[in-house]
């Protein structure tokens, strides 16, 4: 489960990246991107590609397509569509990621660590480590979480390293001096209305029979079991909203005439 915050927030409090996720455990924070006169943006047909002037940095958004770009060299480059959410459990200051993959036919499956051990020789004799393949999503796996490095504190180049101690990143992700690409899209949108359980209006009785909204989060597409695989329901939602509805029920009254007995005895099965 993951609440909102805006990224203005935290440029406005850095101190803020460093505090523990509010709603205790499996619980993060999805980082939307509000407006900001550092970021401009070229628009066709209801796009935007939002071209970072100044380098928004760390942490990164979550209502916005993003896409990792290297340059291979002159006017080559690669480009791998991402989706970067955060670790569960841990504050953005962290700059840990499960990184998913959003084009190809791994489209919906979260990229992998490789293990150190895993070595192969090449068609050219040259020993490397194997890639590992993408695969579902497992947020406890730290081969599926990685730390983002910025080259320097103001820089817009980028390199990762795996959480686990011998893990070896994806090639897209640990070579370094890569850019993050921004691109507005509906299908990405967020409101900054998840702030997880409010717990003012909880402690409140409200009228008998009634239901209050209590509580409100967003899961990402790839904590949700569907029927359909992740390739597909990644086309449908991004984002599922997740409320905790409060009720009281009635479940035994009693009137007093008058009655010397004072005492009410109520079973419950």
């Amino acid at each position: 489960m993951y609440i909102t915050r805006r990224l203005s927030e935290y440029r406005s409090n850095l101190s803020e990246l460093s505090q523990a996720t509010p709603e205790g455990p499996n619980s993060g924070i999805l980082v939307i991107q509000d407006q900001d006169p550092q970021i401009r943006a070229t628009c066709c047909f209801n796009l935007c590609l939002v071209v970072d002037s100044s380098s928004s940095g760390l942490p990164f958004p979550q209502n916005l397509k993003l896409a990792v770009r290297f340059n291979t060299g002159g006017d080559d480059s690669t480009r791998d569509p991402i989706m970067f959410i955060p670790v569960l459990d841990k504050p953005l200051s962290s700059n840990c990621y499960y990184a998913i993959q959003r084009r190809g036919k791994h489209s919906g499956e979260a990229s992998v660590s490789a293990k150190e051990e895993d070595i192969v020789t090449n068609c050219c004799c040259i020993r490397q480590v194997r890639e590992a393949k993408p695969r579902q999503l497992d947020p406890y796996d730290i081969y599926q979480q990685f730390e983002i490095h910025q080259t320097k504190p103001s820089s817009r180049y980028y390199h990762a390293t795996s959480v686990a101690p011998d893990g070896v990143p994806p090639w897209f992700l640990k070579k370094k001096e890569w850019t993050v690409e921004y691109l507005r899209s509906p299908e990405f949108e967020l409101r900054d209305d998840a702030k997880g359980t409010d717990t003012e209006l909880r402690s409140e009785l409200p009228f008998i029979g009634t239901r209050v909204v209590v509580g409100k989060w967003y899961v990402p597409f790839m904590f949700v079991k569907e029927i359909e695989d992740h390739k597909d329901q990644i086309k449908t939602s991004m984002y599922y909203s997740m409320t905790l509805e409060q009720r009281w029920e009635e479940v035994f009254s009693c009137e007093n005439h008058k009655s010397e007995c004072c005492d009410v005895v109520v079973d419950v099965e």
